[in-house]
């Protein structure tokens, strides 16, 4: 008998949202950061003064009041042009979708004058304002946390204002690519969840397949020989060797846990 046929469900809420540290910084025109990439999106506010941010090909002038959001894997260099102060962070956040949907649809650039820039500045100042030589207390994490999610729903905002457009870029695409692996993978894994632990003892846990690579790459509109060939060039593996790898860390996970057994993995593998 199942007890919650008839209840009305909230999302189950299966990510982590992370902040990896802020800092604000003074510097005169030498100060340059050499070629660098992160595993994170990067935001970078100018609070006064003028730097520069060259991103793969473009080049991005950045005045008072102007911030960027480099996503993350992205090459690049900033240089100020001027006495500089910046306030700088690294976010994210494990939803495939919305990551999928920023690094399509937002701008890398948002100038002062700029509607989102309006929107989300003000975000970006309080949480400068939070940098203290204290010890930040829980409240102190709760708020920045807060902050955090409501820039982020500004950026969602966005994201749904703005039909899907995949970028020119080959590691747009490949990131894509990977972004909706995860996505599905993700999925996947929890209905196998869902069924196995609402599900009685005995009941056979019938999993779907997932979506082929063929079918996640005709979904960002390119070909399968061309998604291998970026794909590869950014992450010097395939598709499908990407999953693998996943599939590989997911069940050494599970393996781990004793309320599940090789046979019950292995119907997800």
């Amino acid at each position: 008998m199942n007890i919650l046929k008839n209840a009305h469900r909230l999302p189950v809420l299966d990510w982590n949202l992370n902040f990896f540290g802020g800092h604000s910084q003074k510097v005169d025109y030498t100060w340059i950061v050499p070629l660098n990439k992160h595993q994170a999106f990067e935001l970078i506010f100018v609070v006064n003064g003028q730097e520069i941010v060259n991103f793969e090909h473009d080049s991005y002038l950045l005045n008072s009041g102007d911030f960027v959001l480099i996503p993350p894997g992205f090459i690049h260099t900033v240089s100020a042009l001027k006495n500089l102060t910046y306030f700088c962070f690294h976010f994210d956040i494990d939803d495939p979708s919305f990551v999928v949907g920023l690094i399509q649809n937002s701008p890398i650039y948002f100038p002062k004058d700029s509607s989102v820039n309006q929107e989300i500045t003000p975000i970006i100042e309080d949480m400068n304002k939070m940098i203290s030589s204290k010890v930040y207390s829980f409240e102190d994490k709760m708020n920045l946390q807060i902050y955090l999610s409501k820039m982020l729903l500004k950026f969602n905002s966005l994201i749904n204002k703005q039909p899907t457009v995949i970028g020119s870029s080959q590691s747009k695409y490949a990131k894509t690519i990977s972004e909706m692996i995860k996505n599905e993978f993700n999925d996947h894994v929890l209905y196998f969840a869902t069924r196995f632990l609402n599900g009685p003892d005995n009941q056979k846990i019938q999993v779907p397949e997932m979506p082929t690579i063929k079918h996640i790459m005709e979904a960002t509109g390119i070909s399968v020989g061309y998604g291998n060939r970026v794909f590869r060039s950014v992450y010097c593996l395939s598709p499908c060797d990407y999953l693998s790898k996943r599939k590989l860390k997911w069940a050494q996970q599970m393996l781990a846990k004793p309320q599940y057994n090789i046979d019950e993995i292995a119907l997800v593998l």
